[in-house]
């Protein structure tokens, strides 16, 4: 039925009047302005080399090739030397990824500490960075204006024994991400990973599985040695097994790249708000990834003006952590070149998150969402100073062995040159 009845002219002219005198609501937060380099920022999740560790599908390595100029853009290279220190960020845990049996010819072992050494080569090539293996060398390194890399490799699969780990400890390795995308020998892994990446199916469910006997003493070794455990990935059974051998022995873990499961229920591969508070009360850290698929933003917390898809998400997921556990337990995790999608243009950040020119508007949108800024000019700090905390629970007798059995296996000819940090 269409009405006829006449609208008189006086009621369309009240109702434009209201219109034009009601204040306006702002369609997005305004963007504050970047921030100033920090004074020593830090990444505690990120892969420097990837053009090796995924050739020949990944372009470009710091200062040489293409450089990402999209947020969407996976397959390029996004950091380099001059604009991290323009953002601040001069200490890393630089990843390498030993995939999950790509390598025709090798072990995961083999491929892991082909990855140091590439790491190595890529430090002799580019004199902006160093790599470093103790909390001494990395403030040398800082000193002389490099920045300071740890080498952290990113999914235990190579470690078939605790021998093993010793070959890790003297090739330099100074970080294991524990579990990947897939359980292995030594622990149950976040479940739903790969079928969430590749098909977006979604599963509520957890991981039932945690360590195995292996992995205890694995996880036992490492403590020994002073290499820092990473329960990013890994099931919250893992988590849990884990921090029940560490924090007795008074050893913090980083949980170095992830999202708040609080606000993504179904995820196991994000942080529970129960895991992050035994992290943080172990002297452990919390690293917040920069990938788009873990910073879903619930409407209840969303930011005013909330954009989702941009860095807004990251902003809330960073906020929800700092309510929880405290801002100064949190530091950037962002898996640059981590073959993620990070946050696009608009929300607090103006032109998204491209590569890491990008990250001080990062900064200047968590200073303006209330996160103080002394937090994230001390996360450099604050990685050292729990590396300082494992080293200072190493058993150097235990290091001793370690590289006498690496010198051993180095000396037969039959068996993977190990070469020394």
């Amino acid at each position: 039925m269409v009405c006829t009845r006449p609208v008189r002219s006086s009621f369309v002219l009240g109702c434009a009047l209201l219109a034009c005198c009601a204040p306006l609501r702002p369609l997005t937060t305004p963007r504050p302005a970047p921030q100033p380099a920090l004074t020593l920022g830090s990444d505690s999740h990120i892969h420097v080399t990837m053009s090796h560790q995924a050739n020949p599908l990944f372009k470009g390595e710091p200062g040489d090739g293409p450089f990402s100029a999209s947020p969407r853009a996976r397959l390029t290279n996004q950091l380099d030397a001059p604009t991290l220190k323009a953002a601040g960020v001069r200490l890393l845990f630089a990843a390498l990824w030993p995939p999950i049996r790509a390598r025709p010819g090798r072990s995961s072992l083999d491929e892991s500490l082909n990855q140091v050494r590439q790491l190595d080569e890529f430090v002799g090539r580019n004199g902006s960075f160093a790599v470093v293996h103790t909390v001494a060398e990395a403030r040398r390194a800082l000193g002389v204006g490099r920045i300071a890399m740890f080498p952290q490799i990113e999914g235990g699969e190579g470690l078939g024994s605790v021998e093993d780990v010793d070959l890790f400890y003297a090739a330099g390795v100074r970080g294991v991400t524990l579990v990947h995308f897939e359980s292995t020998q030594l622990a149950g892994a976040a479940k739903g990973q790969l079928a969430r990446a590749v098909f977006g199916l979604h599963t509520s469910t957890l991981e039932e599985r945690g360590l195995s006997e292996l992995g205890k003493a694995v996880v036992t070794r490492m403590a020994e040695l002073g290499i820092v455990i990473d329960l990013s990935h890994a099931s919250d059974r893992t988590v849990a097994d884990v921090l029940d051998i560490t924090t007795p022995r008074g050893v913090p873990v980083i949980v170095s790249h992830t999202g708040a499961r609080a606000m993504m229920p179904d995820l196991e591969r994000n942080l529970s708000d129960e895991n992050a508070r035994r992290v943080v009360q172990g002297g452990g850290l919390i690293g917040v990834s920069l990938f788009t698929a873990q910073l879903d933003t619930p409407a209840d917390q969303q930011l005013p003006g909330h954009q989702a898809g941009t860095c807004d998400d990251a902003v809330a997921h960073w906020k929800h952590f700092a309510a929880v556990v405290g801002p100064d337990a949190l530091m950037l995790g962002s898996d640059f070149n981590g073959f993620i999608v990070r946050p696009i243009a608009g929300g607090l950040c103006a032109d998204g998150i491209r590569n890491t020119g990008d990250l001080p508007q990062l900064w200047a949108a968590l200073v303006a969402q209330g996160v103080p800024r002394e937090a994230l000019d001390g996360m450099g700090e604050k990685l050292l100073g729990l590396v300082s905390a494992v080293e200072a629970k190493a058993d150097p007798a235990a290091q001793a062995r370690a590289m006498l059995r690496a010198r051993d296996l180095r000396a037969a000819p039959s068996l993977l040159d190990v070469p020394s940090p």
